[in-house]
């Protein structure tokens, strides 16, 4: 492991063996809301304790932020971990840092920007665990408890169309429509399948990681036990993120070929094949930015400068 400082609750480690490790990556954004809710919910509950919370920090440098993390751990009733990373390992080497400090026969990642959507979050994973014997389960996404917000109506559009899917939706879709944000793995599969340390930035590595997990045989359910993901992005921060995570699909792109099903795939492949649209990216952004276009046009044209810049990476690669 990298150098990392690592605190502890009085609780930990748990004496009685630990059937759900719930473990969450940080950077650089308060946990506090999500924390909380587990947090409420657990002290509260009636259900056995064990239960174990870990997580990484995975390299914030915000003394304050580590000193509310400790705060909340210290003050839930079930063992609690935190790993502290000197420096950035990267989203894929948080997650399995994760995976190594935890001791659950089941794990459940969830981001450290989504909030639980109902009460007895925890007490329904536990209960489709004892019912269903999952090996990978995802429980969906949502911005229910985002109220309107002319800055982050645009994130929450795309969102909606894309991530916001019932659970029978998402089984259409199978493995594509897996996120690490609400995932419920097996401890062994996730242990058989790390996550690829290969991707580099933001974007596509926990597809990546359940797409590799379906190849291995390992099936995936989707599951109805959504969480609203509060750290929606503003329309700068969005666009500067789907820029950056061009080389990232093509990398997955070029490993899976199921990925050629996603309309992603294809707006890239056919900017690839006439690469002067994407020199049309800067009037993209300008449209997207700079003037009073229907929410609804924006999205599609925010989808559109994604597929240039993976166009982009494509070209830059052949």
């Amino acid at each position: 492991m990298e150098k990392a400082n690592i605190y502890t609750n009085s609780h930990f480690p748990c004496k009685a063996p630990i059937k759900l490790s719930i473990v969450t990556p940080i950077y650089k954004n308060d946990p506090s809301p999500l924390l909380a809710k587990i947090s409420d919910e657990i002290n509260n509950s009636n259900f056995d304790k064990n239960i174990e919370l870990i997580c990484v920090d995975d390299g914030s440098k915000s003394p304050e932020l580590i000193k509310k993390i400790k705060s909340h751990l210290d003050n839930i009733s079930i063992a609690a971990k935190l790993v502290a990373f000197v420096e950035n390992q990267g989203r894929s080497a948080a997650r399995n840092a994760l995976i190594e400090n935890s001791s659950g026969e089941f794990l459940l990642f969830l981001d450290s920007d989504m909030l639980p959507d109902c009460p007895n979050f925890i007490a329904k994973w536990l209960d489709f665990i004892d019912n269903s014997a999952p090996t990978i389960a995802y429980g969906g996404f949502s911005t229910s408890q985002i109220e309107d917000n002319k800055e982050l109506a645009l994130a929450k559009e795309l969102a909606g169309h894309t991530d916001c899917l019932s659970a029978m939706e998402r089984n259409e879709r199978g493995p594509l429509a897996v996120a690490t944000s609400n995932l419920l793995v097996r401890r062994d599969i996730v242990q058989e399948v790390p996550f690829d340390c290969g991707f580099k930035g933001w974007g596509w590595e926990d597809v990546d990681w359940a797409l590799r997990a379906h190849q291995a045989k390992f099936a995936i359910v989707h599951f109805e036990n959504s969480a609203t993901h509060l750290g929606l992005d503003i329309p700068e921060v969005l666009l500067d993120k789907l820029a950056q995570a061009g080389p990232n699909f093509r990398h997955i792109a070029m490993r899976h070929p199921q990925m050629l099903k996603l309309q992603s795939t294809k707006a890239a492949r056919l900017i690839a094949k006439l690469p002067f649209l994407v020199s049309f990216a800067p009037a993209l952004k300008y449209l997207i930015l700079e003037t009073n276009l229907p929410i609804k046009i924006k999205a599609n044209l925010t989808r559109l400068w994604r597929a240039t810049h993976a166009a982009k990476s494509i070209l830059q690669k052949n």
